[in-house]
Formats: C-alpha cells, structure tokens, sequence
C-alpha cells in the first residue's frame, strides 16, 4: 500500500519518480538501469487496494521486475496506466502472456 500511495502522489508532484520494484535481488545499478518495456492500461478497478493488487499481478504475470502507475483518473472507478519495466538484457524477446479478460 505504501508503494501506491507513492505513486499517487508522486503523480502530482514534480519531478522524476522510479517504478515500484517487485522483483528481488537487484543492485542498486540493476534498478536504475531499468528500461520500460510495455504500457498497459488498468481499468474499472473499484479501490486503490485493487489497483495495486492488479499492477503486481500484471507485473508478475509478465516477467517483469517492476512497474510505474501513471494517468490516474477516478470517477465511479478508478482507471490507470501501468507501466512495466525490466532489465536491458531481458528487455530482447521479452514475451508477455496472453491472457483472456473477464470483465
């Protein structure tokens, strides 16, 4: 929670923020060397727990090792952008799954 919380924020504060990262055993030059590697939007997600719960299973799911939330709206629901990031030399066929969605 404290990492969405984060995310929020930072996303009305100036200034560079880095993504949140989920995968473990990383340097501290591994984790600044993350690269983007694929944009995905979240959407019709009812609460800020389920945001974050969808953003790590989604991260997980695709073998990356972190991800950054951003374009952040709330009305009913709460929508979002999510962006996964990995190391440079995974980055080379970096295979997502391909999943059906249910809504």
């Amino acid at each position: 929670m404290k990492n969405l919380i984060r995310d929020i924020m930072s996303i009305f504060t100036p200034g560079h923020r880095g993504p949140v990262i989920l995968k473990s055993g990383l340097t501290e030059e591994e984790k600044s060397a993350l690269v983007p590697v694929r944009t995905l939007s979240i959407d019709w997600v009812a609460s800020a727990d389920e945001l974050e719960r969808e953003a790590v299973r989604e991260t997980l799911d695709a073998g990356a090792a972190g991800y950054l939330l951003s374009g952040l709206e709330q009305t009913q629901f709460i929508h979002a952008r999510a962006t996964l990031y990995s190391q440079p030399h995974e980055q080379k066929g970096f295979q997502f799954p391909v999943r059906e969605r249910h809504s």
